[in-house]
């Protein structure tokens, strides 16, 4: 072990194979675990990003990640010795230190950048630009922060040649009124973080030579008024770690995460620890052993809190997906490994596996232990096996297919868009290869703006690559390049101005305790429109009725209902506002709380895999969707295809992984059809894995019967190990004249509803769209059988012959077939 009580405390170095006992003491109190040191020898190394380009001046982080002959990865970028093949066009940041991999520009030209440990090496060519800094963006725009709080600013630059780059550590940041905000050190990790000093206006500015740009920070004097920890009363797997939330709400209606400033503390430390407070990790909580913990969150005088349950089950399987799935040669696939559990419940653990690559010739894998674990990437054509593994289970394997395909062309989407000067807009490149496969490289292609008066662009190779932001009035060339194929749109930007907010749902109920999504959408002097929901600050106008979470969040919008009554829901940008009426009603007795659908609202099927039919099926008000195959795998369905339509849909769209570019409109805010699939994954995982939770936030779990048929069952969460059957007679759902009434089924086995009588029938104002069944074995609804509700099952659905469906058919990892039946989205 590396010496006590400094820096590099806790690291271990392995020296030979075997295990050992790794112990930590203080005083009299010791904690230890295994380590496994395996005989594994360095296979070879691979330096990304791939050839990327700096502006002379600035600098480029190079990171490298070493194979080993069993198939598995690590980053070893501290490790390795790095060195420029040209130092007068790049050099190196020195080598085993925190920033090793750091490559500055000098001069105009290429470098190869080299990283080597022993005889191995790896290497990737830099290309150093000679453009000089055109101006300087600081986002977001004048945003607001509650006194005593944080806003962190990016300063991003554009250069002459219409790339941009995150400059955000290289600026000078200043505050114009520093008694109301103060910035952080210039030159350090946590540059342009402003602090709230006092209520006020400050103009915040990012300078860099003689280049600046500004924005203004609007400082409130609200008050802490609550905590809100979520998720609300989880559970996890012993052992597993689940992360918290802390929103405060202050006097104004305002929101902000407060997540890193709160104190977390676990109330029984022997179920359940928490993360060191005030890091990046605050809020984490690891299951220790089985029961139940308070969590709380404080800060100053207020605090907030919810019960996390650990359970005692033990690790069953691990499925890994997509099913065999294909890349070109040199690109990436991501793999999810989903944990199922002895008590039928299922977790996300893809940063938790070991992930190997059974012929690392081909394919080689993300480092372990990472956010980006289980990250596949090409190396030659052909074919090797992907597992995952936890201890002593081993995953199902997947093959992963590498293609020699060659990159045809490149996309860029949205096509031919506007938007208001000052406002933005995300662009997303798709390439084709030669195979007809596609994949999104918007974060690996060079973005460029052809006229950075009109238009700038984020940075390049970050997670927001491609957000592009009005500058004045006129048109820009938007380009996406990668090698010597680029693809490009042509973005609009007009003077119009901000007229009005229209905020929706219109006056919406909520049951307490549950959550609504609102939208804002603006419209503009010259009559556009555009989804400005991440944008608005929300507010509510009773926080004691109902709460906001966090402004300038991917959740911005959604409100939780606090106690019963109506508050005014306000998205306020600038000087114009929108608002509606939010009515909070009282909950009902042991009613669940339905889970959260994201974008797979909006779809009356989704599969995997495939989704196939017969002839004479009829599907309505709601979209199809393959997620991990191409078009080619609806079969069974009738052309029109290339336009996003089938003629046994209606009032639908069709959508699939390799759709370039749709002739419909994408969901917003998605800029392309392969990053809004990669959402409805998400959301599907987030659905099924909510429903397999046990309990549920606002209802007692109920042993379900293995046979369902003649029984009549009010609203509650039933839940077994067991397969399902509904066949000797109609499952009766009874609302009890309350159509807000919520059924969850959670099965750990199989379902099957229909022969011989087997039916599902809603009473006394049961609606099919409140109806769930998690389903972790096949669902199958035999012939003519009338089938309610939404259907989420981890491998297939099969609907057998003429059987009708009101409500949703899901697979997570195969696929839906269909014979001759009517499907309809439940409303």
């Amino acid at each position: 072990m590396n010496a006590n009580f400094e820096a590099a405390s806790g690291l271990a170095t392995g020296v030979s194979a075997g295990t050992s006992l790794i112990t930590a003491t203080l005083g009299s109190v010791s904690g230890n675990t295994t380590l496994t040191v395996t005989a594994a020898t360095l296979s070879s190394i691979v330096v990304t990003p791939v050839n990327p380009s700096v502006v002379n001046g600035l600098t480029r982080q190079f990171v490298a990640t070493g194979t080993y002959s069993n198939g598995t990865s690590e980053n070893i970028t501290s490790l390795v010795t790095w060195s420029s093949g040209t130092i007068a066009v790049a050099t190196m940041n020195a080598n085993f230190e925190a920033a090793s991999g750091l490559a500055t520009g000098i001069s105009a030209g290429t470098s190869l950048i080299t990283a080597t440990l022993g005889s191995v090496s790896g290497n990737t060519t830099l290309t150093v630009t000679a453009a000089t800094l055109s101006s300087i963006a600081v986002t977001p725009v004048n945003p607001s922060v509650v006194n005593g709080l944080t806003r962190q600013f990016v300063a991003t630059g554009t250069y002459s040649n219409g790339t941009s780059e995150n400059i955000t550590s290289l600026v000078t940041w200043s505050s114009g009124t520093i008694a109301v905000a103060t910035m952080n050190a210039n030159f350090e990790a946590a540059s342009g973080l402003a602090t709230g000093i006092s209520a006020g206006t400050s103009l915040i500015t990012a300078t860099l030579g003689s280049v600046s740009g500004n924005t203004t920070l609007t400082v409130t004097a609200a008050t802490l008024s609550s905590i809100a920890v979520t998720p609300v009363n989880p559970s996890v797997v012993n052992g597993l770690t689940r992360q918290f939330v802390a929103t405060g709400t202050y006097s104004n209606g305002t929101s902000e995460n407060i997540t890193s400033l709160v104190t977390w503390s676990s109330g029984t430390i022997a179920v359940a620890t928490m993360n060191a407070n005030f890091e990046a990790t605050s809020g984490l909580a690891t299951g220790i052993s089985a029961g139940t913990s308070l969590i709380t969150a404080t800060l100053g005088s207020v605090s907030g809190n919810t019960t996390l349950t650990v359970t005692a089950a033990t690790l069953s399987s691990i499925a890994v997906t997509p099913i065999d799935p294909s890349i070109a040669n040199g690109f990436t696939r991501q793999f999810v490994a989903t944990g199922t559990y002895s008590d039928g419940t299922s977790e996300n653990i893809t940063s938790l596996v070991t992930w190997s690559s059974g012929n690392i010739g081909v394919a080689t894998m993300n480092p372990n232990g990472n956010a980006n674990s289980g990250l596949a990437t090409g190396i030659s054509v052909g074919t090797s096996s992907i597992t995952a593994t936890l201890w002593t289970v081993v995953s199902n394997s997947t093959t992963l297919n590498v293609t020699a395909e060659t990159l045809s062309s490149i996309a860029v989407t949205p096509i031919g868009p506007s938007i208001a000067n000052g406002f933005t807009r995300q662009f997303a490149a798709t390439g084709t290869y030669s195979d007809g496969s596609v994949a999104d490289i918007t974060t690996s292609v060079t973005w460029s703006s052809g006229s950075i008066a009109v238009a700038t662009l984020n940075a390049n190779f970050e997670a927001t690559s491609g957000l592009a932001t009005g500058a004045s009035a006129g048109t820009s060339l938007i380009t996406a390049t990668l090698g010597s194929v680029s693809g490009n749109t042509t973005l609009t930007v007009t003077a119009a101005t901000l007229s009005s907010i229209a905020v929706t749902p219109v006056n919406p109920n909520v049951v307490n305790g549950q959550t609504r999504q609102f939208v804002a959408i603006g419209t503009y002097s010259s009559g556009d429109t555009d989804d400005i929901t991440a944008t608005a600050i929300w507010t509510s106008g009773d926080i004691a009725v109902a709460t906001m979470n966090a402004n300038g969040s991917v959740t911005s919008g959604l409100a939780t209902g606090a106690s019963v009554g109506t508050s005014t829901i306000t998205a306020t940008v600038g000087t114009t506002s929108g608002n509606t009426l939010l009515n909070v009603t009282a909950i009902l007795a042991n009613n669940p709380t339905p889970p959260a659908l994201g974008e797979t609202a909006r779809f009356v099927i989704l599969a995997s895999q495939k989704i196939t039919t017969t002839v004479g099926s009829a599907i309505a008000d709601g979209d199809l969707g393959i997620m991990d195959q191409a078009r080619t795998y609806y079969e069974g369905f009738n052309e029109p295809a290339s336009d996003g339509f089938f003629t046994e849909l209606t009032n639908g769209y069709t959508y699939a992984h390799d759709d370039i570019p749709p002739a419909y409109v994408i969901p917003a805010p998605h800029a392309s059809t392969i990053a809004f699939i990669n959402q409805v994954r998400t959301d599907l995982g987030i659905a099924y894995t909510f429903l397999a939770a046990d309990p549920n936030p606002t209802a007692a779990t109920q042993v379900s019967p293995s046979e369902l048929g003649t029984l009549t069952l009010t609203r509650g969460v039933y839940k077994t190990a067991a397969n399902v059957t509904i066949s000797t007679g109609a499952l009766v759902l009874d609302a009890q004249n309350d159509p807000d009434s919520v059924w969850v089924f959670a099965l750990g086995g199989t379902l099957t509803a229909g022969a011989p009588s087997g039916a599902v029938t809603l009473i006394n104002g049961a609606q099919a769209k409140n109806v769930y069944w998690q389903v972790a074995g096949k669902t199958v609804v035999e012939a003519n059988t009338i089938f309610q509700g939404n259907v989420f099952s981890w491998p297939e659905v099969n609907i057998l012959t003429n059987a009708a469906i009101t409500g949703r058919l899901f697979s997570v990892t195969e696929q839906v077939t269909l014979q001759s039946n009517a499907v309809t989205k439940a409303p």
